[in-house]
């Protein structure tokens, strides 16, 4: 009878150590879930934050691309009217030299 209690005892306290264990494998899993989900708020609002950062850039670029086109049409008619301007000196001074 003393044999089999000393099994008994030596069972019990087996699985007492593996629900010790076990136990301290779930407050980990816990509180490393408990980490990830607390994070979530956080990258949702980083999310946001760089979506309306986005919208700042791609409306910027947007205006600065319409300025560049404005420029490059400024620049062609300038360039234009300079070649027109040209010409009608070289034909001016080619009129007085004959």
């Amino acid at each position: 009878m003393a044999m089999r209690q000393e099994i008994e005892r030596a069972t019990l306290y087996t699985a007492a150590s593996d629900l010790e264990a076990a136990l301290a494998r779930l407050e980990s899993s816990v509180r490393i879930a408990s980490e990830r989900l607390g994070g979530i708020p956080a990258l949702e609002n980083e999310a946001m934050r760089l979506a309306n950062e986005r919208a700042q850039l791609a409306h910027s670029l947007d205006r600065m691309t319409i300025r560049a086109n404005r420029l490059d049409k400024t620049a062609a008619d300038v360039s234009r009217r300079l070649i027109e301007a040209m010409e009608k000196v070289r034909s001016a001074l080619s009129k007085e030299e004959v």
